[in-house]
């Protein structure tokens, strides 16, 4: 360009004026730059115009996602709680945790599982299990969810509500051949103790949920009250897990407990099973156990089994096993995390997770007598923890709740009668037109049942 033709920027003597050069040259910066923001502007905005109002994105805190799944439930004319299962824009915006559940039979031919067992679980359970995960995570709406049947061949035909119940079936046979097992004594035992022998171990095919960052394996009699999100933080924060996650923990025997620099699994242990002394070597309590999912894990799992270490009278390596189902899932995890592998998982309070209800101490005329069973000299009673401060439950020894069976202890009745509110409350927002609501009066204990029990073991069941 000549600097001339531009009639200013030249000295009197004919030189060139450098300030105003440089300030020309600047203005011509300035002006392209506001011009390329517009551009980019435009572009994008017209992007999410065509994408739709509500276009996937990575949102920054709970805040942000909580605003955007109550938007998108209004308008598409959903409840905004409980959350709907997980979809398309939370695999965007939140970590997603998997529920399993596993049917391992129908109750045809089974001594321990009758028929009428088996459709309790399935129709009633699973139905008011689901409903309670979704308001859990409804009050954080930190955690997407997503729920799995692992269902067993022989359990394929009582299993067609599972997914109107909103779970996703997955068809799992058992993940060996128990005749490949080396040791006879396990070969041979294997599928003779507790209530589904080797099929059982279809639990382990939640290690195998490699796509989700945690997943949780629970029983169909289980009841999720409050959100789970602290232990789901631990887990995801891995080689960086913080200080003050741990604080916030529900960990047995706090004080004394040893804690992994990186925690792969928390899980509760039965001491209902075992013997005076013999705490150290309790089995994982089978009705609760949240797991970082591993293909590796998995595949250690079944060739311990394959190897068959299970030894008569004494259990798994030699030491863990030795109760009922200990040749199952109960023992076998008790000996993977308390025997092989003790700087991967924590143990959580029964009393507050996976909570049974059950005594802290061995009864009268045992061996034990009035000793806690966990081995301690002072021991929490799982009996008086306070309803508000339970995290999860398992109806074993309360008994399960469609059952309608008239309690003597008072925080069955709780439990139970939390049970039945989550029913009420899955009825009253069910969008199929199948939701009954009784009246309360003159129905059986009506504060605990909300009408669903007419009478002492007369269940009015979820239609599904």
């Amino acid at each position: 360009m000549n600097i001339r033709r531009l009639g200013r920027g030249v000295t009197r003597g004919g030189g060139p004026d450098y300030q105003f050069l440089f300030m020309f040259f600047v203005g011509q910066a300035m002006l392209l730059l506001a011009i390329s923001f517009t551009f980019q502007f435009t572009v994008m905005h017209n992007m999410n115009m065509n994408q739709g109002q509500h276009s996937p994105r990575a949102l920054n805190n709970a805040a942000d996602a909580e605003n955007l799944s109550s938007t998108l439930a209004k308008d598409e004319g959903q409840q905004t709680e409980p959350l709907q299962q997980t979809e398309q824009h939370d695999q965007v915006t939140r970590p997603i945790i998997a529920y399993t559940v596993t049917l391992t039979g129908c109750g045809k031919n089974d001594k321990r599982y009758s028929a009428a067992d088996a459709m309790g679980l399935i129709n009633q359970g699973a139905a008011v299990l689901a409903h309670s995960i979704a308001l859990a995570h409804a009050k954080s709406n930190k955690y997407g969810y997503q729920m799995y049947a692992l269902v067993h061949p022989v359990a394929k035909e009582c299993s067609a509500n599972l997914p109107k119940l909103g779970y996703t079936v997955l068809v799992r046979n058992t993940p060996f051949d128990k005749g490949d097992i080396r040791q006879q004594f396990l070969r041979e035992n294997i599928d003779k103790a507790s209530c589904c022998g080797e099929k059982e171990f279809i639990k382990l095919y939640a290690y195998t949920l490699v796509d989700h960052p945690v997943a949780v394996i629970l029983d169909l009699d289980s009841l999720v009250l409050q959100p789970l999100d602290d232990l789901f933080d631990a887990i995801i924060e891995g080689d960086e897990l913080n200080n003050e996650t741990v604080k916030k923990l529900p960990i047995h025997d706090k004080e004394n407990a040893k804690i992994p620099k990186r925690i792969d699994a928390f899980y509760t242990k039965d001491y209902n099973m075992i013997n005076a002394g013999n705490h150290e070597v309790a089995g994982v309590q089978g009705g609760f156990l949240m797991l970082r999912p591993s293909e590796s894990v998995f595949d250690e799992y079944i060739d311990l089994v394959l190897e068959g270490n299970y030894v008569q009278g004494k259990g798994w390596g030699g030491k863990y096993g030795f109760f009922f189902g200990g040749a199952q899932v109960q023992g076998i995890c008790a000996y993977y995390y308390s025997g092989l592998h003790p700087d991967e998982g924590v143990e959580l309070n029964r009393c507050r997770i996976n909570s049974m209800v059950d005594s802290p101490v061995f009864e009268k005329g045992s061996d034990g007598e009035g000793k806690c069973r966990d081995g301690r000299d002072d021991c929490e009673d799982c009996r008086e923890t306070d309803v508000s401060n339970i995290l999860s439950s398992h109806f074993t020894i309360c008994g399960k709740p469609w059952n309608c069976s008239p309690n003597r202890q008072k925080l069955c009745s709780q439990l139970h009668g939390e049970w039945f509110r989550i029913r009420r409350h899955f009825e009253e927002t069910r969008t199929d037109g199948m939701g009954y609501l009784p009246t309360l009066e003159g129905t059986f204990e009506p504060e605990t049942y909300h009408g669903y029990c007419t009478n002492p073991n007369q269940y009015v069941p979820i239609k599904v």
